[in-house]
């Protein structure tokens, strides 16, 4: 008979049973193998990446951080530079979080006149909190991305503007609860004008022995009243 299968004898005569497709042997492919491993390979390529620069840090160093071969790892990643993305990604995951607006906001006690320093001294310990808990993030966003190539860069600056963008929102939330007194494009001037505040921070969170509790706390106090009496404008009528 023609056909593919194979010839059974039955009460009835031959009759065609059709074949049974090959089945595959081992175990069967695991719902979210991959997500998990390319994760996994995430962690292993950030803490290469932040000891070495683009052009030093090598993938069979990475897979050896992560516990496969090369081939294993090349069948979930393209290779060194989608690897710097899947990082670089992480990073931004981990900045947003840290910096909630909703929760931000929430903290602060809106009736009271010290809120809007309350707001930026939360802002200032998280930040604290990120770096203490990844302190190669900087390195990797301010230094590693911006090296490699102008699309990397670009991506950087997208989430510069990103974070620009969740500081406006809590400004203009800030605006309406009526803590602060200025207009949309006040508000958008101060917006950029508050990160480069963070910038001694961050280089003294880099600064080895100088970075104490005692330091940390004076900074994130001194910032905190410069942005509300100065940027922000919050109690300009109290003072005067």
């Amino acid at each position: 008979m023609d056909g593919d299968g194979i010839d059974v004898a039955t009460e009835a005569g031959a009759q065609r049973v059709p074949a049974q497709p090959n089945q595959r042997r081992g175990r069967p492919p695991r719902a979210g193998l991959a997500s998990a491993r390319r994760e996994h390979f995430t962690q292993a390529a950030y803490s290469v990446f932040a000891e070495y620069s683009y052009e030093d840090a090598q993938v069979s160093e990475i897979a050896r951080r992560a516990g496969v071969g090369q081939a294993t790892l090349y069948r979930y990643v393209d290779g060194k530079r989608e690897l710097l993305d899947l990082v670089v990604d992480w990073c931004a995951e981990r900045v947003f979080a840290a910096i909630d607006v909703d929760e931000i906001l929430d903290g602060a006690d809106a009736d009271g006149p010290d809120a809007p320093q309350a707001m930026i001294t939360d802002l200032g310990d998280r930040l604290y909190a990120l770096i203490d808990e990844e302190p190669n993030l900087l390195r990797i966003l301010a230094v590693q991305a911006g090296a490699v190539d102008r699309e990397l860069r670009y991506r950087v600056s997208g989430l510069y503007s990103a974070v620009n963008g969740l500081i406006i929102r809590a400004l203009s939330r800030a605006a309406e609860r009526g803590w602060i007194d200025a207009d949309a494009q006040h508000l958008e001037l101060i917006a950029h004008l508050l990160p480069s505040l963070s910038m001694p921070g961050f280089i003294l969170a880099l600064s080895g022995d100088q970075d104490q509790e005692v330091t940390r706390a004076e900074y994130v106090a001194c910032a905190a009243q410069l942005s509300r009496y100065g940027l922000l404008g919050a109690g300009r009528r109290e003072v005067e």
